[in-house]
Order: C-alpha cells, then sequence, then structure tokens
C-alpha cells in the first residue's frame, strides 16, 4: 500500500503543479457549493441520504474522475492516433449521441448505464478532438493541406457531432464544437482563406438560429431585453440579485439565498452565482484566476508538445475547458444568453466532471510526453548522433 502511494504521489510530482494546484482549487470550491446548494433539491429529499445526496454523487464522480485522470497520465496519448482506434472512439460517441434522440425523456441529452445518468456528448468532444488532430496533422506531412483533406475531416468529424446536438437540442455544446474545432484549425496552421471562410459559417448560422429557432429566439429576446432594460429572464435575474448580495466579502459558506429553490439549476449551471452570494467577490475573482491558470497552463502545455498530433490535441481539450468556463460566467451574469453550460470543475455534473478530469489527465500525459522528447533531444545534441 505504501508503495503503490509512493507512485501515486511520484506521478503527481512529475505532473504541472500550477494546473494541479489550479483544478484542486476549483474542485474544493465546487464541492462546498455543491454541498450547500444541493442539500435543498427536490432530488435529496427523496433520496436515504437525505441532504447528502447530491455531494456524495458529486464526490463519487470527483473520486472516479480523479483515478480516470491518474490513468490517462500514464497511458500515451499517441495510441489514440491509431486510425482504428481513433475512428472507433469516435463512431461508438457519435451513435451514443444519436441514441439520445430516441429517449423518453423531456430533454434529451442523457442515456442511461447501469443506473447512471450518462451525457455522451462529452466524451463525444473529446473524440472529435483527436479525430481532427489525427486527420489534420496525419495527411499534411509538411504538405500544405488541400482542401478535400480538410472537407473530409469536417464532413466526418464535427459536423455530424453538431447536427445531432442541433436535433437533441443542445446549442450550448454547438458552440463548444464549433469553437474548438476554429482553434484546432488555426493550430493546424489551415490556409488563412479557408480560416475565415470557416469562421464566417457559424457565425451566419447563429445569426440564422436565433431568428428560426423559437427556443433560440425566445432566449436572445429575453437576454436583449435584460440588457436594453435591466428586465433579465427570472433565472438570470435572480442569479445576478444572488451575486449583488454577495457583495466583496460574501455572505458566508452555506449562507445563500438562492439555494432555497429560487434559483433554479442553482447547483449545476448556475452553481457560480451561489459561490458568489456566499463568497463575495473575492470568491468569484478567484474562480476566474484559476480559470485563467488552468488555460495559461494548458496552452503552455500544447506549445511545449512532442509532436503536432500532441499540440492538437492539447490545444482543443484547453480551448474545450476555456470556452465552457467563458460561456457559464457570462450566462450567470447576464453578458451572454443562457446556453445550459455547466462551470468546469465547480458544477455539479457527473459526466462533465469526468470528461474535464480526463481531459487534464491527457494534458499531463502530453506534458509527461514532451519532458521526454526534449531529455532526448539534449543527448541527441551532445551525442551529435
Amino acid at each position: 500500500m505504501k508503495r503503490k502511494l509512493r507512485g501515486f504521489a511520484g506521478s503527481l510530482e512529475r505532473a504541472d503543479l500550477w494546473l494541479l494546484a489550479g483544478v484542486a482549487v476549483l474542485l474544493l470550491l465546487g464541492s462546498v457549493v455543491v454541498y450547500g446548494a444541493g442539500s435543498f433539491n427536490r432530488q435529496a429529499a427523496g433520496s436515504p441520504l437525505g441532504q447528502h445526496y447530491i455531494i456524495s454523487k458529486h464526490v463519487l464522480m470527483i473520486v472516479v474522475g480523479l483515478a480516470l485522470m491518474v490513468g490517462l497520465m500514464h497511458l500515451d496519448y499517441r495510441w489514440l492516433r491509431r486510425r482504428w482506434l481513433n475512428w472507433s472512439l469516435l463512431a461508438g460517441t457519435l451513435a451514443l449521441v444519436a441514441i439520445t434522440l430516441f429517449s423518453d425523456r423531456e430533454i434529451n441529452r442523457w442515456i442511461t448505464v447501469f443506473g447512471f445518468s450518462v451525457q455522451p456528448v462529452e466524451a463525444a468532444k473529446i473524440a472529435v478532438i483527436f479525430f481532427l488532430a489525427e486527420r489534420l496533422t496525419g495527411l499534411t506531412s509538411g504538405r500544405s493541406l488541400a482542401g478535400r483533406q480538410l472537407a473530409t475531416a469536417l464532413v466526418l468529424g464535427p459536423l455530424p457531432l453538431i447536427a445531432l446536438l442541433v436535433l437533441q437540442p443542445n446549442f450550448g455544446n454547438v458552440m463548444v464544437v464549433a469553437g474548438v474545432t476554429l482553434v484546432i484549425l488555426f493550430i493546424a496552421e489551415v490556409p488563412g482563406r479557408w480560416l475565415a471562410a470557416l469562421v464566417a459559417v457559424p457565425m451566419l448560422g447563429a445569426v440564422v438560429a436565433f431568428r428560426v429557432v423559437p427556443k433560440l429566439a425566445t432566449r436572445l429576446d429575453a437576454w436583449l431585453q435584460g440588457v436594453r432594460l435591466g428586465e433579465y429572464s427570472y433565472q438570470v435575474q435572480q442569479s445576478l440579485i444572488g451575486l449583488g448580495a454577495g457583495g466583496v466579502r460574501g455572505l458566508g459558506i452555506g449562507q445563500s439565498h438562492n439555494k432555497f429553490s429560487f434559483l433554479p439549476e442553482s447547483h449545476t449551471d448556475f452553481a457560480f452565482s451561489v459561490l458568489g452570494e456566499e463568497w463575495g467577490l473575492s470568491g468569484t475573482l478567484l474562480v476566474v484566476i484559476m480559470l485563467g491558470l488552468i488555460t495559461w497552463r494548458g496552452y503552455g502545455i500544447a506549445a511545449r508538445a512532442a509532436d503536432p498530433f500532441g499540440r492538437v490535441v492539447a490545444a482543443g481539450l484547453t480551448s474545450g475547458l476555456a470556452i465552457y468556463g467563458v460561456a457559464n460566467i457570462a450566462m450567470v451574469t447576464g453578458i451572454f444568453p443562457v446556453v445550459g453550460v455547466p462551470l468546469p470543475f465547480v458544477s455539479f455534473g457527473g459526466t462533465a466532471m469526468l470528461a474535464a478530469l480526463a481531459s487534464v489527465g491527457i494534458l499531463f500525459n502530453i506534458e509527461r510526453g514532451s519532458r521526454s522528447y526534449q531529455v532526448w533531444k539534449r543527448r541527441w545534441d551532445r551525442s551529435g548522433t
């Protein structure tokens, strides 16, 4: 047992400690907020665990996610460059997302696996990142990327996932997938003329969607009314009241009023508001700083990656976490329409937590690979052979 613990501690010592610290702080803050906000959730009332039901599930997902993170640290990410495995993961996750369309749930985003609700889009997003990294870095071999190759990568990867998310509907993740795809194309050095066109297409699509999709049109109208007149939708209004009540120092841990069912989804998508009410401006700034730290270290890992494949994967995973964080905070504070995305490492959510910690594990793996590459390069330079 002691040997295993020493091995576990040693593996973490070789990880990026700044990135690890940022994740640890957000997990701690999130657990405190979820415990307070989840204590009065109606799911907790119907469980034998009572007020501890939500936090028990949250901690369980953190423990499983940490185990997954450590496991992925030691599994060479280059294995996922194998085409048969890469394509199998993509096809399998897309199939699971497609199954959600036939669910009898009110919102078709989850499937039930062994009694647990799973949101397969989280795994599908990671699979798309690996697929794009393999296609965009494996086909060029130093040559310019052909338009046909780029079109094939997009048609087989992110576009099917985006189409399935539109049918769910899950427009928040449509935005995330589109944003991550554009970052990957930029990192993969796609020619500027194509990149400009690909930036214009989702922007035009968003304008059309907000015009023709009733759900999006309603949310956009509510957001515009809030921006112009200060009259937001009920959920955003309650969120802003909570943030304002927290002030600079906050009301104190566990003292939130919004957790008493005044704010829907207070332990999931709107956990940032509860955190602001209890911890004040200092707590919300700490979250923003930690998210910035994670993003900085993630892109640093991408820049130091030993190969183009690792660089694109690290940039894609980091962008996914960053876009999630920015979108959630902007949504909770009324800067952006409500799109229904969680705050990474803070919000309650099993699959999203597992995916976030898995992403960090892969980033650690790429960092370990880059250090090994640098050691080999120094030895090569000294020997001259």
